[in-house]
């Protein structure tokens, strides 16, 4: 059994499928970083200030991380 302090919740991005998957933030619940995902997926900002679309619905991800674990 995990201690429940030591789950945390990643979010992971990637540009397409070609690409690697890349780690964006951790989260202590699932519900933030989830949220945080659907702001991944609609929205990023670009040098000169502007909101635009940046990753798909399958290319944004929220996976389970435990503290302390390899």
């Amino acid at each position: 059994m995990t201690d429940s302090t030591k789950i945390l919740w990643r979010v992971q991005v990637r540009k397409s499928r070609k690409h690697k998957w890349t780690n964006k933030r951790l989260f202590e619940t699932r519900a933030s970083a989830r949220d945080a995902a659907g702001t991944y997926r609609m929205f990023s900002t670009r040098p000169g200030g502007k909101w635009v679309p940046k990753y798909g619905f399958g290319n944004t991800r929220v996976v389970r991380h435990e503290r302390g674990a390899k």
